[in-house]
């Protein structure tokens, strides 16, 4: 007689060894994209995300070359840069942010890498073009009453000269007024043979051409005509380094603060220096008394202020009327009505 003993233990036993051998012949025969994870271990649900910013540099010189980089990324500890200039192997760099001096224009792949503490990474990339910018456009100089109105000046008088008055060199223009089309219009004389003149400072830009028009009368009031001196127009742009020694312009908002003395060229000697001078011209007299529209251009040179100067020339300036100045325009009458001073671009 046999005997069968049933032990639930060694039963459970047999399952569960069957079971791992099934098991393990299944694992054996397939392929898994992952390794499964190990015990305890978390999922990264922060992982780094790189970006960046650029930014040309701006400034007088080549500062254009220069770019900057501003780091946006996020959830990253380390970083890697590339900027992308094939004609060296320094353009990298480990910093937050970056920087870097471009040889030249031309088109440069920056790349920025950035990295988690696990070893994630995340890269970014962008293309720089690098290009050098045109210069801005010359500003047009500021001048104060262009037109010549009837403004009182700083001594208190009232002139159409007010903002163009310089005593050392010369007198104030004579205000008066002309109508056209029927519209009274002020202008600015030089006649009598006295020692008229107009006088303004403005500020320029260095190397900088400029344009200046003026619109002119010259009146025939000689009786019979030309039996007195014809006046002419004489025109200089004054260089600001012919200034006296130590003086700094000051560009007046208005005309009635201009000063009629003491200021700017002091002496018609400055005045008449050939090195002072930037550009230097005379309208003769045309014996006509049409309104002229005279353009004539001057370039700045190394100057960042001149000084505009007109006077009347034809007189002997040898009558007492010339005040000691050595100039004198002629008895014939010189209207001017307005002036305009505009860069070339």
């Amino acid at each position: 007689m046999i005997k069968i003993i049933k032990n639930e233990n060694l039963f459970n036993t047999g399952v569960l060894m069957v079971t791992a051998l099934i098991l393990s012949i299944s694992l054996s025969s397939c392929d898994f994209e992952y390794d499964i994870a190990e015990a305890g271990s978390k999922e990264d649900t922060t992982p780094p995300s790189a970006n960046f910013s650029a930014s040309q540099g701006a400034g007088p010189d080549e500062e254009w070359k220069d770019y900057t980089f501003g780091n946006s990324s996020v959830s990253a500890t380390t970083y890697a840069w590339d900027f992308g200039d094939t004609t060296t192997t320094s353009d990298v760099s480990s910093s937050v942010d970056g920087a870097y001096t471009y040889p030249g224009e031309g088109m440069y792949t920056v790349t920025l890498t950035a990295s988690d503490a696990l070893g994630i990474q995340s890269v970014y990339t962008d293309i720089i073009d690098v290009v050098e910018p045109e210069d801005p456009p010359t500003a047009d100089p500021v001048l104060v009453n262009t037109i010549f109105e009837k403004i009182g000046k700083l001594g208190g008088s009232d002139c159409s000269c007010s903002g163009w008055d310089n005593d050392d060199i010369g007198q104030q223009g004579e205000s008066s007024s002309t109508t056209i089309s029927g519209v009274s219009t002020p202008v600015l004389k030089f006649d009598n043979n006295e020692p008229d003149h107009i006088y303004q400072e403005f500020a320029v830009e260095a190397n900088a051409d400029y344009s200046i028009e003026i619109t002119t009368q010259f009146k025939n009031i000689a009786s019979p005509p030309g039996s007195f001196p014809g006046a002419d127009l004489e025109l200089r742009v004054l260089a600001g380094t012919g200034y006296g020694s130590g003086y700094t312009p000051t560009y007046y908002a208005t005309a009635p603060e201009y000063p009629s003395s003491g200021y700017g060229y002091t002496t018609i000697a400055q005045v008449e220096t050939a090195a002072n001078n930037l550009y230097t011209t005379v309208r003769e007299h045309p014996m006509d008394d049409d309104y002229i529209l005279t353009t004539y251009v001057f370039n700045s040179g190394a100057n960042t202020s001149v000084a505009l100067f007109m006077r009347g020339i034809g007189g002997d300036g040898t009558a007492s009327t010339a005040d000691g100045y050595g100039y004198a325009s002629g008895d014939e009458e010189i209207r001017v009505q307005y002036v305009t001073i505009t860069a070339v671009n």
